[in-house]
């Protein structure tokens, strides 16, 4: 193929990836994870994330078949989400040996307790939304502001108050005391 023909081909790559294309592909993304995603409160977040990944790419003028591409990215965005939510409680687990406990050791009824409390209080967060979750876990053990969370996540800082206030709503349910 001539020099020519190549760069057109190329750009004419690049300009079918511009937003206006993208937001004509959004509802096929939605369909599509509709009908392969576990939470459909999952959907949009994962639309959004596949345009995450879309932004943080360099070079979209090497994309041949931009399409192709972007359910290429769907696909593997799905198959990182349904990966970690497999393996996300063995992350979160901390050694008791590895924990340094000051003054008196605990007696073996209150580890108990705290050891259920615990199991309560992940199964209570595996229950919300992975976007809940995450901004749950970024405020409340990084110790990020929700101006950070939003700007980390991509979305308004009232996104992150309204899935805050979720998070402790549906703690308070859970754990009234």
């Amino acid at each position: 193929m001539a020099e020519g023909g190549a760069e057109s081909g190329t750009t004419a790559a690049a300009a079918a990836l511009d937003a206006a294309s993208l937001e004509r592909l959004r509802p096929s993304l939605v369909r599509f994870f509709e009908r392969r995603s576990r939470n459909p409160a999952d959907v949009e977040d994962l639309v959004q994330e596949v345009f995450f990944h879309l932004a943080r790419q360099v070079d979209l003028a090497a994309i041949q078949q931009p399409e192709r591409y972007v359910f290429r990215i769907a696909t593997n965005v799905l198959r990182d989400r349904l990966r970690r939510g497999a393996v996300r409680r063995t992350g979160d687990h901390v050694p008791l040996e590895e924990v340094e406990l000051g003054g008196e050791a605990p007696s073996a009824e209150r580890v108990y307790h705290s050891e259920k409390m615990l199991e309560q209080v992940l199964a209570v967060l595996d229950e919300l939304t992975p976007k809940c979750r995450t901004t749950f876990l970024l405020q409340r053990f990084e110790g990020l502001s929700y101006s950070q969370i939003a700007r980390r996540l991509g979305v308004s800082r009232s996104a992150v108050e309204k899935q805050m206030m979720h998070v402790i709503q549906v703690l308070s349910d859970h754990f009234p005391e």
